[in-house]
């Protein structure tokens, strides 16, 4: 049973295409919501028609905007596009591309008159969310390991833990015997900063229990047997606002963006008539 916007049928096989399109985000969302798959399926099919509902309104509506899009830009976007396009006439596609551009259009006037968020709202922004400005506990650190693989059994990767940690000893550089002597000696075994469950766990509790500039004890994780120096320790921390102004403000006018669009595309349904096909004049 056909949908129809303003005279024009979106028809079952439109509906099946966009519901198959939808599938995988909406088995995402009852992953993380717990929600009913089978209960929700007619809630999955209402989506795909909401979402060509609107596509269609908005696709009419650029089709009657009173502009014209150059020939010429057209045809430079077909030549990008004309090898991706097979055997689909160039008529159709030069169509499709003219479409498009009168959409970006149409949608560039929907958020014209949008304004950049006021310092108050991105101050008040950051007040109220001061939770998700919050960088966690980090550490950064370097590394020597003797990894435990076919070649190299847990004795043998032991002892030259081992070795190198009397090297330390004796006077040589953690970094000389990372770059020269380990199993992963890129970055001389800088490992960057991380914070908890990037690692595995014996490494962890190792690495997040030291002082900065302490090197640690061979020990034993599923990888192999490390040595560990810890250069930088970060507490949990809430980021200042001057640090994430600009982020707040980008994601505020985005915001103000979106519903700018979807208020065009409301007063676009409220001009509309929408019905089912039994609905429809005979």
């Amino acid at each position: 049973m056909p949908t129809i916007v303003n005279g024009q049928p979106i028809e079952q096989s439109e509906i099946d295409a966009e519901v198959e399109r939808l599938r995988p985000h909406y088995e995402q969302y009852v992953r993380e919501n717990g929600a009913d798959e089978e209960a929700g399926q007619d809630q999955l099919v209402e989506w795909a028609k909401e979402n060509l509902v609107e596509r269609t309104l908005i696709q009419q509506a650029a089709r009657e905007m009173d502009v014209e899009i150059p020939a010429d830009e057209i045809d430079k976007a077909y030549e990008e596009v004309k090898e991706r396009a097979g055997d689909t006439p160039a008529e159709k596609v030069k169509a499709d591309i003219e479409l498009h551009m009168r959409i970006d259009r149409l949608m560039a006037d929907a958020v014209g008159d949008v304004a950049e968020p006021e310092e108050e709202e991105l101050r008040d922004y950051y007040e109220a969310h001061r939770d998700e400005m919050t960088v966690p506990e980090q550490v950064r650190a370097s590394h020597i390991v003797k990894h435990v693989q076919a070649e190299t059994d847990k004795k043998t990767a032991y002892e030259a833990a081992v070795d190198a940690k009397m090297q330390l000893e004796g006077g040589a550089t953690f970094e000389d015997l990372a770059g020269q002597h380990s199993d992963c000696p890129e970055n001389a075994g800088d490992l960057g900063l991380f914070g908890r469950g990037q690692m595995v766990q014996e490494f962890e509790d190792v690495v997040f229990a030291m002082r900065v500039g302490e090197v640690s004890d061979v020990f034993e994780t599923p990888f192999g047997y490390h040595i560990v120096k810890l250069y930088e320790h970060h507490a949990e921390r809430v980021m200042p606002f001057a640090q994430v102004r600009d982020r707040i403000a980008q994601e505020l006018h985005e915001r103000k963006r979106q519903e700018a669009v979807e208020t065009f595309v409301d007063s676009l349904r409220e001009k509309a008539t929408i019905t089912e096909q039994d609905e429809a004049p005979e």
